[in-house]
């Protein structure tokens, strides 16, 4: 059941970047994950998390939490949204032989976690 895959990535989400989080929703042998698919994973997680405050939308360049009352698919779909701008060549399976699509995973930022309700962690 996804919702358990999810709640299990939970456990390990603060201070992780997206790489880290992709890792723990594609353990194991990728070469044969869909790209496109992992990342639409992806992107689920994140509003899987969102709906549970876990995830909040966040501005690095005023270091601040953005809370914008938009809807978890909006602000997961936003946080994600120049993924094919920045990896537009990825491959159609096996996605970390993609140095481009690694990277990105690696540096993205544009959320923070909430920590028991009471910190925020950005990813490291």
């Amino acid at each position: 059941m996804m919702s358990d895959k999810f709640l299990n990535a939970l456990e390990y989400v603060a201070g992780s970047d997206a790489h880290s989080i992709w890792k723990d929703l594609n353990p194991g042998v990728n070469i044969d994950v869909n790209s496109k698919d992992s990342m639409r994973e992806l992107i689920c997680f994140f509003c899987f998390a969102i709906e549970r405050n876990i995830i909040v939308e966040y501005s690095t360049e005023k270091n601040i939490p953005i809370f914008s009352g938009d809807a978890p698919d909006v602000l997961a779909s936003r946080i994600f949204q120049d993924f094919s701008e920045k990896v537009p060549n990825v491959p159609l399976l096996n996605p970390l032989s993609n140095d481009d699509f690694v990277a990105y995973l690696m540096f993205k930022r544009g959320w923070a976690v909430l920590v028991h309700g009471t910190c925020l962690m950005v990813p490291e």
